[in-house]
């Protein structure tokens, strides 16, 4: 019979210490996977535990271990953010009533834990977990202040063409009370060349839906592709901007490596510049170092 896996003790500081920071740099080293790591980056982190704090786990225990962190982090976030200045920084404790611990424990049962373990490093989980639930872009709904796709609106606006009927205008008819031989022969005459128009009529009203569709489509990339380069233009200049103006109130020198080393993870992606502009001033030396590690600066 298979022995039951032993449950281990995550209570150590400095084992929370390593996890995190390991985690922190292997976020910025490669990347996530979903709203987790990615399994190279578990090993690594394993590997780090070991090393550093002899502390053997394996993935699933230090997925569990994360997604628990993760969860107490937003109970955290979401009590310090409330207003009546109930968190304490210096003893990184929350001045809360019996009563309202009771409440906000209702509405999340990790602030229990909260009360009686205060989330240990609190910056380093800012780094680790603001953030990662972000969409960025890929999602659009009725209280989205961005441009939808140009390409999703004029599909939207074909499917609702389909659906539109052609039929051939009528013509208001005068009575008459008796025909002569000729004039019925000539109906009968108009008839068949009325029908024969018809179906013309409709052939050439199909192309000319279908040249429409073709048309818009081509249109409706062109402005896509033109509306997404300006939002992606402006959005990153913003982040840009604001994450030099970070760097330059760190009051490094343009010649210091850890200031060179801060521009190269700049232009990667969003969500790194989204993790600079987060992240509290004490700790952005020991990020810039942590991505420093990636290009090999340290």
């Amino acid at each position: 019979m298979a022995s039951k896996k032993s449950r281990i003790s995550w209570k150590s500081p400095e084992v929370a210490k390593t996890f995190l920071e390991a985690c922190i740099h292997e976020l910025i080293t490669n990347g996530r996977e979903g709203s987790s790591l990615k399994q190279l980056s578990w090993k690594n982190v394993a590997e780090k535990l070991k090393t550093k704090n002899n502390f053997i786990v394996d993935q699933k225990q230090m997925k569990n271990r994360y997604d628990y962190l993760k969860a107490k982090f937003t109970a955290w976030s979401k009590l310090k953010n409330k207003t009546g200045n109930v968190y304490d920084p210096l003893t990184n404790s929350f001045n809360l009533s019996e009563e309202q611990w009771q409440l906000e424990t209702k509405s999340n049962k990790h602030v229990e834990a909260l009360r009686t373990s205060p989330l240990l490093y609190p910056e380093l989980c800012v780094q680790l977990f603001e953030g990662s639930t972000s969409n960025g872009f890929d999602s659009w709904g009725p209280s989205s202040t961005l441009p939808r796709s140009f390409v999703e609106v004029m599909t939207q606006s074909l499917d609702a063409f389909d659906d539109v009927e052609y039929s051939p205008m009528e013509h208001p008819t005068v009575g008459i009370s008796e025909e002569s031989p000729d004039r019925s022969k000539a109906k009968r005459k108009d008839h068949d060349n009325s029908g024969e128009s018809s179906i013309l009529n409709k052939k050439e009203k199909r192309k000319g839906k279908e040249s429409l569709n073709s048309a818009l489509i081509e249109v409706g990339e062109k402005i896509s592709k033109v509306a997404d380069m300006l939002i992606e233009k402006h959005n990153i200049s913003n982040d840009m901007d604001a994450c030099m103006e970070k760097l330059g109130a760190m009051e490094w020198d343009k010649v210091d490596p850890k200031y060179q080393t801060a521009l190269l993870p700049f232009g990667e992606s969003p969500d790194i510049r989204k993790v600079w502009l987060r992240i509290p001033p004490d700790t952005c030396e020991m990020w810039v170092k942590n991505a420093g590690a990636k290009y090999g600066l340290f």
